[in-house]
């Protein structure tokens, strides 16, 4: 009784089967850690936002007091209403309410911590000039939301950081990389802010 050959082509083609199969194993379990990452660094950078428009919120609440206590030529209150109606990334509505635009980039980001924490400056000096503004109970209910946004926003910060680090070393890593080229990952920036908005602004009754 004579043996069926199994066909050269067969064989050749199950080893071409099975080294697809292999690569295609090796590239899915990168690929699908590499989206976890993504959506990490995308949910910390949603978080920045998030408490950056707490503090936005909290000068919006303020800012019709300030205004109405100061004088409208005093270079303090110029300097808050440049940055109120010129930060990339913010827009400002008819009342005067600051909000992050929803598709704001790392960049806007950054300049909306930057700017709102000069404000939150601005707002301090206003204060000591105009003592009136002190014995308001907008302004003590201010300043104590203040402090625990600064901490939050500190804390979001650190956090985007940790993550894009995270993300950033495992792109870069062999073979990972290899993976990264083929679907299109590529490096992320870490949030860095201004030297001002490290130093958690506050606004004092002293």
């Amino acid at each position: 009784m004579n043996k069926r050959k199994f066909p050269g082509w067969a064989t050749a083609l199950i080893i071409i089967l099975v080294i697809v199969l292999a690569a295609g194993i090796s590239v899915v379990g990168p690929y699908n850690t590499m989206v976890g990452y993504d959506e990490q660094v995308t949910t910390a950078q949603s978080n920045i936002q998030t408490q950056l428009q707490s503090r936005l919120d909290k000068i919006n609440e303020l800012m019709p007091a300030v205004q109405g206590a100061m004088n409208q030529e005093d270079d303090i209150y110029k300097d808050i209403a440049a940055l109120r109606s010129n930060t990339p990334g913010i827009s400002m509505d008819a009342d005067g309410n600051m909000t992050i635009e929803n598709n704001a980039s790392l960049q806007d980001l950054e300049n909306a911590d930057a700017a709102s924490s000069q404000m939150l400056r601005d707002i301090n000096v206003a204060v000591e000039a105009y003592p009136e503004l002190k014995s308001t109970d907008l302004m003590k209910d201010f300043m104590t939301s203040v402090e625990g946004i600064e901490n939050r926003i500190s804390y979001a910060r650190e956090q985007y950081n940790e993550d894009v680090q995270e993300y950033n070393v495992y792109i870069r890593s062999f073979p990972h990389n290899i993976a990264a080229g083929l679907f299109g990952f590529s490096q992320k920036d870490k949030f860095e802010a201004s030297t001002a908005a490290q130093n958690a602004p506050t606004v004092k009754f002293d």
